[in-house]
């Protein structure tokens, strides 16, 4: 994955720090990633179909809907 350097006026920082803080994304790289994302969605330039296929194509964790709920369980107890 490439990077890029985005330079932001301090009230945009400050909604990504709400939108992580908020427990919507993980990282300000996340919360941003998923802003673009959206733009282009909202653009046109992907459409529901390009987006699934995208999304489909990329390798899944293969895990049983017992072992889901015991790693969340593991995850919950970690606090």
């Amino acid at each position: 994955m490439g990077s890029t350097i985005i330079k932001l006026d301090k009230s945009e920082e400050q909604i990504l720090d709400k939108l992580v803080e908020a427990g919507l994304f993980p990282s300000r790289d996340e919360a941003a990633r998923a802003a673009i994302v959206k733009y282009a969605f909202d653009l046109g330039f992907f459409n529901p179909e390009t987006m699934w296929r995208e999304l489909t194509k990329q390798k899944r964790r293969k895990v049983s809907p017992e072992q889901l709920q015991k790693d969340l369980d593991l995850i919950e107890n970690e606090t």
